[in-house]
């Protein structure tokens, strides 16, 4: 029992996802910092432990729940009921409570910090839509496209990401919001792809989940079509952080320069998001033609979210790092 528990563990809490978890938790330093020695503050610190615990404990909570539907799966998520039961079910909801219970606690800590109540208040809603995301009566999951991407799109990026940021400032100002946006937006699209996995086996048990209610051709369409609109917003987003950072430094630095940076951040992001994009027209010309029935058995060798995840989160860390060598470096290097 005990060999088999850490790897339980893993496959319940989903800490594959711990690739894209690492280089996400950078971005908002690479974003708000401004100075190395800021990742280091206790309320930094504090802000990514509550958002990582809330994150993986809300995977949790869907192994829980759907493991009964997660073991018909003919993917990767048919382990998932087995890890359950490696761990005991009480056992996976006391590790569950534990780590609700010590992002509670740090989120309180926060407000105290801060003399505010908005870490406690994001905590709360990272809680509501992460988590009513998988338990009734909620549901996010089957109450429709709006419900569905409103749930993912809070719980996964724009609450956590707020919340991190909100640690290193203090505020959150208009154009990190519209990046986080749009960052946001991105991943929910990929998700669309991930939910076209589980297509037959969610249309046999009459889970209405986006793909169902899309069906399998569009749910695939859209898993393309909304990262596009979300990049638009975080390109935006990111251009404008560019012209904030320089005004609030007061440097006089050639519009020229500004958008090479911009533009090099941009094409960094694109390079991380090529994988997931690239999959995903595998995907759709794999399907042009095809009924559902006969291409869905096909998607799985295609797609591994965890590392499309990683790479996406990992080209936006790494634009996120281009934008803060520039603005608190390199820049000030050159006019001084």
């Amino acid at each position: 029992m005990n060999g088999r528990l850490c790897p339980a563990i893993v496959q319940v809490f989903r800490l594959e996802y711990i690739f894209a978890t690492i280089p996400g938790l950078t971005i908002t330093f690479f974003l708000c910092a401004q100075h190395p020695a800021d990742i280091l503050t206790i309320p930094v610190i504090e802000g990514l432990v509550v958002v990582a615990l809330m994150i993986f404990a809300g995977l949790g909570i869907n192994a829980v729940t759907d493991r009964e539907i997660d073991a018909k799966y003919a993917t990767h998520k048919s382990r998932i009921p087995d890890a359950v039961d490696v761990i005991g079910v009480p056992r996976v909801w006391w590790i569950i409570v534990s780590m609700i219970l010590t992002a509670f606690a740090l989120a309180a800590h926060l407000c105290w910090q801060f003399q505010s109540w908005l870490p406690l208040l994001l905590a709360l809603g990272e809680a509501f839509f992460g988590y009513g995301y998988s338990l009734s009566p909620l549901h996010f999951k089957i109450r429709g496209v709006a419900f569905h991407a409103l749930s993912l799109t809070l719980a996964t990026g724009i609450i956590p990401f707020t919340l991190s940021a909100y640690t290193y400032l203090g505020e959150i100002p208009p154009a990190l919001a519209i990046f986080i946006a749009g960052f946001a937006i991105v991943q929910y699209g990929f998700e669309f792809a991930n939910q076209a996995l589980d297509y037959l086996e969610d249309r046999t048990e009459n889970l209405l989940t986006p793909a169902v209610r899309l069906g399998l051709h569009r749910s695939i369409d859209a898993a393309l079509f909304v990262p596009a609109v979300g990049m638009v917003v975080a390109f935006a987003g990111l251009y404008l952080l560019f012209v904030s950072r320089i005004e609030s430094s007061g440097l006089e630095i050639p519009v020229t320069q500004v958008l090479t940076a911009w533009g090099v951040a941009i094409f960094v992001m694109l390079v991380g998001y090529a994988y997931p994009l690239a999959k995903t027209f595998e995907m759709r010309a794999l399907c042009r033609g095809v009924p559902a029935e006969l291409c869905a058995p096909k998607l799985p060798g295609l797609i591994r979210y965890a590392r499309w995840q990683a790479s996406s989160v990992a080209g936006t860390a790494a634009a996120a790092a281009i934008f803060y060598v520039t603005t608190n470096y390199l820049w000030v290097t050159a006019i001084s």
